[in-house]
């Protein structure tokens, strides 16, 4: 088994284990939050699946998923400021 170890990965396992924690502690967060951290780490998988199968050397993949991530938080503030 080939495991690999990429940024949308690991951004993937903290939104899991926020949406777990936030379902285990329902007094401290709302419902929506927990079904966006879901939504969000079923999109992460599925755009790292894409980006493994078409790019296939393990450094460009990183700065490819992290300038993925870097453009979708700073696409989320300027929408948030709008």
């Amino acid at each position: 088994m080939n495991l690999k170890l990429t940024p949308l990965n690991i951004f993937t396992s903290v939104c899991l284990v926020s949406a777990v924690y936030l379902l285990l502690f329902p007094d401290t967060a709302r419902f929506i939050g927990t079904i966006s951290l879901l939504l969000l780490a079923v999109v992460c998988f599925i755009s790292d699946i894409l980006f493994r199968r078409y790019i296939k050397q393990p450094s460009r993949i990183w700065i490819v998923q992290l300038a993925f991530i870097i453009f979708a938080a700073v696409l989320v503030v300027l929408i948030k400021k709008i």
